[in-house]
């Protein structure tokens, strides 16, 4: 059921006549001097198409009163059905940081905390939306450095927490396709990972650094990357980590057409998975489960020129994504775009456009440029085939919708 407030926004919103492109206007104008702080216009876009749809939660704290200020109605008639979850939540979405770049009252267990509220919400909102606030998280996280009261245990903790903070802004970054930023954040999460002595959580940092190159078409670069993350996470003391880093390894060998090279890693990746001790895993490998070994398969097997192999793999992950993690729409989208782009490379020209249509509705519902940079390169290689009349109406409902 949509929630009342969705269903007010919206409401008030039609009564108006403005469309959402006007809406998200009208709120960076309430936003005054703070406007440039807001994320571009096309995401500002997704976020109240997705506030009016009630597929997140409640808007932030600002964003409440940006909407109380476009729309001219009390902030509390908008939004009086708030939840405590939706509150929770909405404390991600916005900075705390004072005007004079002072932290509010951050704690070492704060931090772990905000961490762990992060990685939950990962899949569930694209990096376009949550990039920006991670970033001013960590900045305002970094200043408990300065605090001469840290015990030097607490020291460790709070360097291994900016490394997780970090890595994450890094990660988000490479999904918003913000190059530079992803480079300075995942750089950070290095030296943070030396500081606190955990070569496992360097590697995985190295890693990420790999599958930002190969995103970039790098996959030279990606795979020498990709070597250094095996070696330091052999080193260090997480399963999961070691499997992630074949897996990147297996991606670059993959983009280089190195098939031998590329089974090798994958089937390393399998067997370090499988010798996983639960209890002393770290949080940030939790994402990496059955659901990541499938994809990472899938996406090299289509990468090496092996649409069957590719579909199988794919088609399994996205089963069992909608039976375990349903509410991960971006990795929904994302392995949705995948399948399209599989089809399409086996000459299955009519499934790939039935794919790629639903690919599309998913695409436009998150804030994700990683994905839609995926969904652009579909549709490119597509447009060969524009005399189909599917193709050519899936072309029209992509240039309707943007």
């Amino acid at each position: 059921m949509m929630a009342s407030w969705s269903t007010r926004i919206r409401t008030e919103r039609k009564e108006r006549l403005w469309d959402v492109h006007t809406m998200a206007r009208k709120l960076r104008a309430a936003a005054g001097e703070d406007a440039a702080s807001l994320p571009d216009h096309e995401a500002l876009v997704r976020s109240i198409r997705r506030w009016e749809s009630g597929k997140i939660s409640t808007p932030s704290e600002r964003y409440r009163l940006l909407f109380s200020r476009a729309l001219q109605v009390e902030e509390k008639a908008l939004f009086a059905d708030i939840s405590e979850e939706d509150e929770l939540v909405s404390l991600l979405t916005f900075p705390v940081v004072d005007k004079g770049g002072a932290s509010s009252g951050f704690t070492v267990e704060s931090v772990e905390a905000l961490l762990g509220r992060l990685y939950r919400l990962d899949a569930e909102f694209g990096g376009n939306e949550l990039c920006q606030v991670v970033a001013q998280q960590a900045q305002a996280a970094a200043g408990l450095f300065s605090s001469s009261s840290l015990r030097t245990d607490e020291r460790r903790r709070l360097y291994l927490a900016m490394a997780g903070l970090t890595q994450i802004a890094g990660w988000l970054s490479i999904d918003a396709s913000r190059h530079a930023e992803a480079s300075r954040y995942l750089t950070a999460t290095i030296y943070a990972a030396h500081e606190a002595d955990d070569l496992s959580l360097a590697g995985h940092a190295l890693g990420y650094l790999s599958l930002h190159a190969l995103y970039r078409d790098q996959p030279g670069k990606a795979l020498a990357l990709a070597r250094t993350a095996v070696d330091l996470s052999s080193a260090g003391t997480s399963p999961r980590a070691q499997a992630t880093a074949h897996n990147r390894a297996a991606r670059a060998h993959a983009r280089l057409g190195e098939a031998d090279a590329c089974k090798r890693s994958l089937d390393l990746a399998r067997a370090a998975y499988a010798a996983e001790a639960d209890e002393s895993e770290p949080r940030w490998v939790g994402y990496v489960g059955e659901i990541e070994l499938l994809a990472q398969r899938g996406a090299c097997f289509l990468d090496l020129g092996l649409p069957g192999e590719a579909i199988t793999e794919i088609e399994h992950t996205i089963s069992l994504v909608r039976s375990r993690t349903p509410e991960h729409a971006r990795d929904l989208a994302h392995y949705t775009v995948r399948l399209a782009a599989a089809y399409l490379s086996k000459g299955e020209v009519a499934q790939a456009t039935a794919v790629g249509a639903s690919a599309h509705r998913m695409s436009v519902a998150i804030g994700s440029a990683r994905v839609q940079e995926r969904f652009t390169e579909f549709m490119d290689s597509l447009s060969v085939h524009k005399k189909v009349p599917e193709v050519r109406e899936l072309a029209e409902q992509v240039r309707a919708s943007s």
